[in-house]
């Protein structure tokens, strides 16, 4: 029993300091141009998610009618599609580096409205999502949640709704 003691403080001292020693000498890869492990990518994709989803519990999304999407949506073509994909365009992102860009019209999103808030305005630290809260209302944060989480099945006409909208918008300036 006691060798078996000893044996487990010692797993549990020796891993993480190995661990530890593997990042701090820079065995890991830190280039973006180069595919993450499988390990990394599920560590990294579950832990970013459950700290989103610990920090959100406490939002409640207000209710979104279509002219909220319709605003949700004029703002994610204004600010977000550059990197997130273009609404009513087909895929053509290149995504040669790491961490990947969603790519919403394409794919959608698993978070939940409250947690698509947390993230536009706070970001997400170590990859290209910014935090957006400084520069967005709080009615603009919760549209674009509200639009983000629906994006994939939007009520008919909102689509073109926003992006009639966009286009008019862009032909003034």
């Amino acid at each position: 029993m006691k060798n078996f003691l000893h044996g487990f403080i010692a797993a549990i001292v020796i891993l993480p300091v190995g661990a530890l020693g593997y990042f701090c000498m820079g065995f890991a890869d830190a280039q973006s141009d180069v595919a993450p492990s499988v390990l990394e990518s599920r560590m990294m994709g579950a832990a970013v998610h459950a700290a989103v989803a610990r920090s959100a519990t406490k939002l409640v999304a207000p209710i979104a009618d279509d002219d909220v999407l319709v605003k949700g949506g004029k703002v994610y073509v204004e600010g977000c599609q550059g990197c997130h994909g273009e609404l009513g365009k087909p895929f053509g992102e290149d995504h040669s580096h790491y961490p990947r860009v969603p790519q919403f019209p394409y794919t959608g999103t698993q978070y939940t409205e409250p947690q698509i808030y947390w993230v536009v305005k706070h970001g997400i630290r170590m990859t290209a999502m910014s935090a957006y809260g400084r520069f967005y209302s709080e009615e603009q944060l919760w549209s674009i949640a509200a639009f983000l989480h629906r994006i994939r099945t939007l009520p008919p006409g909102v689509a073109e709704r926003i992006l009639t909208k966009s286009a008019h918008a862009g032909a003034s300036h």
